[in-house]
């Protein structure tokens, strides 16, 4: 198995093995792959980056180093490419993982915030209520931060139910 996916990771048009010899911090954004699908996309596509085993593990280290010794009880991921560095950034610090999302996908009792996106629309985000108690630190975690009213409108949701 092991060299049958090893050959199938080594392909021309994504290869998920190579890794620098010296690995300089930031090394990874390399691996980022320019927009070709015009205005409406953002202008690099990440998940080639997390796709690679050593340059999501190295990238998520360095948005993590900031944090060391911080007090975190749980990191929260915003909907949706958000789930995905939040995700492996809690692994990483072995804590609890929660998704806070867009409206209407969350079947539990939940809190609302309206936001306006990046692009101008309006827009709710939702968190379940039963996850987040007075005290608890939370670390936000998103894919990017534009304009910050995403990020905004989790913040205060969270702290809307104390965190």
């Amino acid at each position: 198995f092991h060299a049958q996916c090893s050959q199938r990771l080594q392909s021309p048009r994504m290869d998920l093995c190579h890794v620098p010899a010296t690995r300089e911090k930031g090394w990874y954004l390399a691996l980022m792959a320019p927009n070709v699908k015009g205005p409406n996309y953002a202008w690099l596509d990440p998940s080639r980056l997390y796709c690679h085993p050593q340059g999501l593990q190295d990238c998520v280290a360095d948005l993590l180093q900031p944090f060391q010794g911080d007090a975190i009880d749980v990191v929260a991921g915003i909907d949706a490419m958000g789930f995905i560095l939040g995700a492996a950034a809690a692994a990483t610090l072995r804590k609890g993982f929660l998704a806070i999302r867009k409206a209407g996908h969350l079947c539990v009792q939940t809190a609302a915030q309206p936001y306006t996106d990046y692009s101008g629309r309006e827009k709710v985000m939702e968190v379940r209520t039963d996850a987040i108690s007075p005290g608890l630190r939370i670390l936000l975690v998103d894919q990017w931060v534009e304009t910050g009213g995403t990020m905004r409108a989790a913040i205060e949701l969270v702290e809307r139910l104390g965190g």
